[in-house]
């Protein structure tokens, strides 16, 4: 299958992310990086939200990308194309949600159910272990819940095991590696494993990147996030302009005014200015008022 040279969406994009590993006959390559990952064997994996490009793909649900059901508990799964200031909080809260759910929902405090969020990450460049495990725990490292952890695995010291030609890494991460890996390293990567799993991956990733349907689509997101960037970068730089008149905080109330002059999302004011929730809310509020008078 031949590639067009336009932009090739890798694994490490949510939306190619699930577009591959929700699919039924794919629970195969999902299964094995499970298990590279969390080193845990499933003998039953159930997709509970397969939202894909068929469905209403273009909304983005408050919940984590993928969240799977097995014998021994709950898994979500998170991909983060980078490592924002936001993103654990975010992701934690979305782990937090389904905790909440599924205890809350039971006929007593499960405390055997295992619950596991699994974020694969990249932006990490000086951290050096390929996962970290979070647990809620005090100082002596005594537990306060036996059944939440939260595993991060490190998707560029990972793939930097492919370039450095770690053999012995690349034996143990190659499920992960080809996550981060564009097509032409996908195909070496076949070469030297000789990997059936890795070969459909690639096959996969090559039908999703030549799919128009899902080409328009991501095509569509990157437009819309230059869009949010390019507003975020304005707003900080009539920040500047503020700052030379104003006070620090005086000036974040004002970069805040701007943002929600211009419809911007909640989220993305919150992250350029800092301000509390309350703060934002407040002076939306008081911009509305004024609207209406």
């Amino acid at each position: 299958m031949k590639v067009s040279k336009k932009t090739f969406y890798l694994g490490m994009n949510d939306r190619v992310f699930k577009e591959i590993f929700l699919k039924e006959e794919n629970k195969d390559l999902l299964s094995i990086l499970l298990y590279t990952s969390l080193k845990i064997s499933f003998s039953k994996v159930t997709l509970l939200n397969t939202e894909r490009i068929e469905g209403n793909v273009s909304v983005r649900r408050k919940t984590l990308d993928v969240l799977l059901e097995t014998y021994s508990g709950l898994i979500g799964i998170e991909v983060n194309s980078s490592n924002q200031k936001y993103i654990r909080a975010r992701n934690f809260a979305f782990f937090s949600d389904m905790v909440s759910h599924y205890v809350g929902t039971g006929q007593v405090y499960d405390e055997v159910t295992q619950f596991l969020q699994l974020n694969f990450t990249s932006g990490i460049h000086k951290d050096p272990k390929e996962c970290r495990v979070y647990k809620i725990q005090d100082d002596d490292q005594l537990l306060f819940v036996q059944n939440a952890f939260i595993y991060e695995v490190n998707i560029d010291r990972i793939v930097r095991f492919w370039y450095d030609e770690n053999e012995e890494k690349i034996q143990e991460y190659k499920y992960i590696i080809m996550l981060g890996l564009p097509l032409e390293e996908l195909e070496k990567l076949y070469s030297k494993t000789k990997d059936r799993l890795v070969k459909k991956y690639m096959e996969e990733l090559e039908r999703v990147n030549e799919d128009p349907r899902f080409r328009e689509y991501l095509t569509k997101e990157q437009e819309e996030e230059k869009i949010r960037n390019t507003l975020i970068m304005e707003a900080k730089a009539e920040g500047e302009e503020l700052g030379q008149q104003l006070g620090e905080k005086q000036t974040k109330i004002e970069i805040a005014k701007w943002m929600l002059s211009k419809k911007m999302n909640r989220k993305d004011i919150l992250e350029a200015t800092g301000l509390s929730e309350k703060e934002i809310r407040v002076l939306n509020e008081n911009s509305l008022k004024k609207t209406a008078i």
